[in-house]
């Protein structure tokens, strides 16, 4: 970690990185921070799309070249990877996660995760910065979050963990996400209280607020597939004559009246949809628009501001598939904020 008589220097290497949820909070934070500055020297993603969209936003510190991205994780020679301070990630929850078959691994070292321990030994990065789902410390697999844990003590880091629901933290989704921080116990570990979960802010702003205010046609079911929606879900026929906006929560089936959304996910678990007024007598039902599931994100997208760009090669499914699998930054960043003021 390099010291300037401006600034101190972060160097990160984002691994999973897929649309570079990390960097886009850290760059929000350099914006505000006089003391701080994070620079990311590398990253790694096998996903195309996601190394399309992540190569549209982010470039090197001199802003002239993209990062290089080191691809395959498992195939990355350590020797070879330029000395940086923090690792950060999101390593692949399908193992844990409730929309998968949530088997976990009971040892961690069987999964991607032992890719992060390959990494931080060698490497050995003062800072480790990790999201999972919530899934990982309940139930069937908190065996392997605490094997995660002690493995982390093994390799000599001080971790904590905290889950955060982003509903919490100013963006109206539902979404908890586990995240672990941790601090090379050789340079003291974490501060005397030390806390990993900042404090609560409160929501000023709900669904209506994150939505387009002309969405396309093309968004829209039929009258025809809204009357099948019912009859499956067993919905009397005014059902989705509502007085505003608001987010229809397929899974659970039902609306969300507190105006938050349900949790982003990829298109393909086919969930969160957006119920309006009706029209001339006519159910308004939709997809959310790739700029609502990323302005849910946490992303700042309207006329005047637009925090991220599409590659002009990229699907409704590819970038919505992005999104729910990417890091919410508006809680990022809180949490990165609030972790380093206490470093």
């Amino acid at each position: 970690m390099a010291s300037t008589s401006k600034k101190t220097i972060v160097r990160v290497f984002e691994g999973f990185a897929g649309y570079g949820g990390a960097s886009f909070a850290m760059k929000r934070l350099n914006k505000k921070s006089k003391k701080l500055r994070f620079e990311v020297v590398g990253y790694s993603e096998i996903c195309q799309s996601a190394i399309d969209l992540y190569n549209a936003n982010h470039k090197s510190c001199n802003h002239k070249s993209p990062l290089k991205n080191w691809g395959d994780i498992t195939k990355i020679d350590v020797s070879e990877l330029p000395n940086f301070d923090m690792f950060t990630g999101g390593f692949p929850c399908q193992p844990f996660s409730s929309a998968g078959s949530r088997l976990g691994e009971l040892d961690p070292r069987g999964t991607l995760f032992a890719e992060i321990i390959r990494i931080c030994k060698v490497k050995k990065p003062k800072y480790i910065f990790l999201e999972n789902v919530v899934g990982l410390s309940r139930g069937k697999c908190k065996p392997t979050f605490e094997n995660i844990l002690r493995i982390f003590k093994e390799i000599g880091y001080d971790i904590q963990t905290t889950i955060l629901n982003s509903k919490d933290y100013g963006v109206p989704q539902t979404r908890q996400r586990l995240w672990f921080f941790g601090v090379r116990q050789d340079l003291g570990g974490l501060p005397n209280n030390f806390s990993m979960t900042p404090e609560k802010v409160e929501m000023t702003e709900f669904i209506e607020d994150y939505l387009d205010a002309n969405p396309a046609e093309d968004l829209y079911k039929s009258q025809r597939q809204v009357d099948h929606v019912k009859e499956v879900h067993n919905k009397p026929a005014d059902y989705f004559h509502v007085q505003e906006r608001l987010c229809y929560d397929y899974y659970n089936r039902k609306i969300r009246t507190d105006r938050v959304c349900m949790t982003i996910t990829p298109p393909n678990h086919n969930v969160v949809r957006i119920v309006e007024p009706p029209v001339n007598g006519q159910d308004r039902f939709r997809k959310l628009s790739i700029d609502e599931h990323f302005r849910l994100m946490g992303f700042k997208i309207n006329e005047k501001e637009r925090e991220i760009i599409y590659p002009d090669n990229q699907t409704y499914i590819q970038l919505g598939e992005r999104a729910g699998n990417g890091w919410e930054i508006n809680v990022v960043t809180i949490l990165l904020d609030h972790i380093f003021k206490q470093l």
